[in-house]
């Protein structure tokens, strides 16, 4: 099974919702790259981090170019600045050729309402979590009805708080991203970078334990471990339903309906990721 794109935004014969909600590889790629081909499931093209000040433009008209052979994502600068409203006057050009945003810096609620009412009416917002008020605001953030998911900006967090990169340091900004994201309703929240190529699968696998669903990438070799590790296993899946399956009918011990919760969930996402 393989939502992967060949060419900028190349959409798959999923609906974009489920698209969306179950993309687990988000490649951020400059459209001022000779080559957009990824094995990714959603190609972003960065407006933001991925084009220097002198070749604002000039990215965007790469942008729309890309735009002419199918239907494109965009990363999008801050709401309320020039670059994000730059970016945001392309995305309205681009109407029915616009995939979705991910807006970078997202501060609060209020930056994806601007979004939300500056582009065509439904379209997909993914908001990046990168500062500590942004953090103390995601419930907020996530439960705006245009959020369609979060993404958490790893390094301008650390950046912000000075934490480091240790995995016992971003747990607790981790799992709030992911209480937020359960609590709105919404799909599974997008992990930062996934990394060096070689720890592509065991960041993936960390971030599925924390209770994420997906990661951002900059490099294409570290599609496959990410893949692999957002993926449930075959091994995985038949013990899920063995599980469930030899669990008797009616009331089980309260400590153990997690385990069955987390088992129902994997064969779900599973047959949703066949699906597509």
């Amino acid at each position: 099974m393989s939502l992967a794109h060949t060419s900028a935004g190349a959409a798959s014969a999923a609906p974009a919702p489920a698209r969306v909600d179950l993309a687990r590889t988000w490649m951020l790629r400059s459209p001022l790259a000779g080559d957009l081909a990824t094995a990714a499931d959603v190609l972003v093209l960065d407006l933001e981090d991925g084009l220097p000040a002198a070749r604002k433009t000039e990215g965007r008209d790469r942008a729309r170019r890309a735009a002419t052979e199918a239907p494109v994502w965009l990363r999008i600068s801050a709401a309320g600045t020039r670059d994000g409203q730059a970016d945001l006057a392309l995305g309205r050009e681009l109407d029915g050729r616009l995939a979705g945003v991910v807006l970078a810096m997202c501060a609060g609620p209020a930056d994806v309402a601007h979004v939300a009412a500056s582009l065509p009416a439904g379209t997909p917002i993914v908001a990046m979590v990168e500062s500590a008020a942004a953090l103390l605001a995601a419930p907020a953030i996530a439960a705006h009805p245009a959020t369609r998911r979060l993404a958490f900006g790893t390094g301008d967090f650390r950046r912000d708080t000075g934490m480091s990169a240790e995995r016992i340091a971003l747990s607790w900004p981790r799992a709030q991203l992911v209480v937020a994201s359960a609590a709105a309703g919404i799909a599974g929240p997008i992990d930062g970078p996934c990394g060096p190529i070689d720890q592509a699968h065991d960041a993936a696998l960390h971030a599925v334990a924390m209770g994420f669903a997906g990661t951002l990438a900059l490099q294409d070799a570290a599609i496959p471990g990410a893949h692999a590790g957002f993926t449930p296993s075959s091994a995985e899946v038949e013990a899920a339903r063995s599980l469930l399956s030899t669990t008797p009918d009616g009331p089980v011990d309260g400590s153990y309906a997690p385990t069955l919760a987390r088992a129902r969930a994997l064969v779900a996402r599973a047959e949703a990721l066949a699906a597509l």
